[in-house]
Formats: C-alpha cells, sequence, structure tokens
C-alpha cells in the first residue's frame, strides 16, 4: 500500500470530498474506502448498542406496571370486600336518624379534671407503696367528675352519659357512625354493669357481677336478645403463695354474645379464674395490679358516686 501524499491528493480531489459530505447528510453514517481500508464511522457502534438498550426498557416498564397493577388490585379488593361486609353490620345494628339524642354535658376546667386524676393517683400511690401512717381516705368519683372528661371529648360529648345509681353504673350513648363513613347513622344504645350481692343460685349465695349491653337498632333477622350478657361470679380469697395479699376471682356464670348462648358444657369446662393469668405473669406492670387488688376492700355503687375503701394498713 503507497503512503506517497501526491497520490493520494490526485485520488481524492475536492469533488469526492463534497460528494462524500453529501452523502453523509442524506444517509447518515458513511463509510470510507481509501487505498483499500475501510474507516467505518466511531460513533455508529455506539448509536446502536443504545438503540439496543433503549428498545429494552419499554417491556420492563410493562412487566413493572403489570405487576403494581396486581399487587394494588390485591391489596384493594379485601379492603373493598371488607368494607361491604362492615356496611351490612353497621345497618344491622345502628339507626338512621335526622334528630340524634343529644345527652346534656357537664363543663370542667382542666385544673378541675387535673384535681380528679392527681385524687386518684394518689389514691392508689398509697396503695402500692404503703407509705401512709394512717388508714387510707377512701377514693370517692362522683358521677359529674366522669361526664366532665367525656365533655372533654369532641366525640362523646353530647353522644355518652354516664350516670351511678344504688349498685349499678349505667352508660347510655347515640354514637354517630360518620366518623366511618355512614352520614345520618347512630349506635343508639345503653349497657349497665351490676353488683349483685348473695344471689340464690340454688341452694348456694354468690356473688354476682352482672353486664348487659342492649341497642336500639331492630336486628330480628340476624340475632334475638341484647347484643351481649354476663353473669361472673366474684370471689375475694387469699393468695395460696402470699397469704397477706387478697386475689380477685371471677368465674363465668352465664352469657351470650349477640344472640348465642354460652353453653353450660362450655362454661362447666372453662370455670376457672378468668383472671388466673394476671396471677401467672410475672412483671412490674402486673405486680403493680396486683397490689392494687390486694389493697382494696371494697368498691361500692351509690347514687351519683362510686366508693373505693382500701384496706386498712393494720390488716395488710
Amino acid at each position: 500500500m503507497s503512503t506517497d501524499p501526491e497520490l493520494l491528493k490526485k485520488l481524492i480531489d475536492d469533488d469526492e470530498i463534497e460528494d462524500i459530505e453529501l452523502q453523509k447528510e442524506e444517509s447518515g453514517p458513511v463509510i470510507v474506502i481509501i487505498t483499500g481500508v475501510a474507516i467505518p464511522n466511531p460513533s455508529s457502534k455506539k448509536k446502536r448498542a443504545a438503540r439496543v438498550v433503549r428498545g429494552g426498557w419499554p417491556c420492563c416498564c410493562k412487566c413493572i406496571g403489570i405487576t403494581t397493577m396486581i399487587v394494588a388490585l390485591l391489596c384493594i379488593l379485601p379492603v373493598f370486600y371488607a368494607y361491604y361486609r362492615l356496611a351490612g353490620v353497621i345497618d344491622q345494628l345502628t339507626v338512621e336518624t335526622d334528630s340524634p339524642r343529644i345527652f346534656p354535658t357537664v363543663q370542667m376546667s382542666e385544673s378541675e379534671l387535673e384535681d380528679v386524676i392527681d385524687r386518684v393517683n394518689y389514691f392508689f400511690e398509697d396503695i402500692v407503696d404503703h407509705e401512709s401512717g394512717s388508714d387510707i381516705k377512701d377514693l370517692i368519683l362522683e358521677e359529674d367528675e366522669i361526664n366532665g372528661f367525656i365533655g372533654h371529648s369532641d366525640y362523646l360529648r353530647g353522644n355518652f352519659m354516664v350516670t351511678f345509681h344504688e349498685d349499678r353504673i349505667v352508660e347510655e350513648y347515640s354514637l354517630p357512625m360518620d366518623v366511618l363513613g355512614f352520614d345520618g347513622r347512630y349506635f343508639v344504645g345503653k349497657d349497665y354493669l351490676a353488683l349483685n350481692s348473695e344471689v340464690e343460685q340454688g341452694d348456694d349465695k354468690k356473688n354476682i357481677l352482672e353486664m348487659k349491653m342492649e341497642i336500639e337498632a331492630s336486628h330480628d333477622d340476624w340475632f334475638d336478645g341484647p347484643l351481649f350478657f354476663l353473669q361472673l361470679q366474684y370471689l375475694i380469697t387469699k393468695n395460696k403463695e402470699d397469704e397477706g395479699q387478697n386475689m380477685l376471682e371471677l368465674l363465668l356464670e352465664n352469657g351470650s354474645f349477640f344472640g348465642q348462648s354460652i353453653s353450660q358444657e362450655d362454661i362447666d369446662e372453662h370455670h376457672h379464674n378468668l383472671l388466673e393469668g394476671l396471677y401467672d405473669a410475672v412483671g412490674d406492670e402486673e405486680e403493680m395490679i396486683r397490689k392494687l387488688i390486694s389493697g382494696i376492700e371494697r368498691v361500692s355503687i351509690e347514687e351519683g358516686k362510686v366508693v373505693v375503701k382500701a384496706r386498712s394498713l393494720s390488716s395488710n
């Protein structure tokens, strides 16, 4: 191969160079052959590689998009189904009304509420720590104090009320369901907790704690009776592992949930202390609760108030 500059000059004149430039503009990359040597456009391979890479992305994006859509559907469908089921339950347990019942509210200042909290805390601290040199003063909670706390809740204010009667606590409510997206529907009903001493059951006399919830909504096509009903026998006994500590025992006597009665067979099979787990558990919190239960001698429900009496320190 000759490298004579004069020969190259003769082979490639100005007209040929112009033709080559024109071809480059019209048809893209050009391969110039000079003295039998092919000189490729240096950027052509890079452009082809770039086109190959860019051509693969749309397929990958489609796969990601389809996968994301499937996952979203798998997450959303159960939510819609749960909402559908919830809507059915809401229809059964609530009532629709334009004039819901409004309960009277009790106005209490922040400082008054803090005084109540302090009084309760000091009472329980005295029981747990045994720091008082004399018998602990009874804790008295007024009905208005409880309703004062309710009045500080934006949701419960005017929609919930508590009253204290002899051996009975009654709660009444008309709770709006707009928080769940059901405008105009209300969960209306009342429940009570009653302490019945020395109730005759067969040949025995038992102390019975009774709870019952009834609602205004008609749900006859679903179940009959109250939402739930429970009767528990309560006993104060001595702890076998610590004779100085009292134990509270709760034993199921009778009950029903959503119209389904608890069978006598189940009651007999599970006739054990429902607070058994509390006394078996190990931990500071469980120990504190056990001390509180042991340190309370009696809880009495009177008209307009609840009175909690601590055990005499001399008897601990």
